[in-house]
């Protein structure tokens, strides 16, 4: 969804809470078409590559 959903972006763009894109797999070492993201810049920043803990890493940075 990252890479083509325009209406996940829109809800992010709307949203008021603070939001953090998140991958299991390292994006960049993936195929080219995955490097490109419409949710970044809306973003608080991106965490990838680390498994499930990516999702334990964005909730502890959220709860700062």
């Amino acid at each position: 969804f990252t890479h083509y959903s325009y209406a996940i972006r829109d809800a992010v763009v709307m949203l008021k809470a603070p939001c953090i894109e998140v991958h299991l797999s390292n994006v960049m070492s993936r195929e080219k078409e995955r490097h490109t993201s419409l949710l970044a810049k809306h973003c608080l920043g991106t965490i990838s590559g680390f498994g499930f803990d990516s999702y334990v890493l964005a909730v502890e940075q959220l709860t700062r």
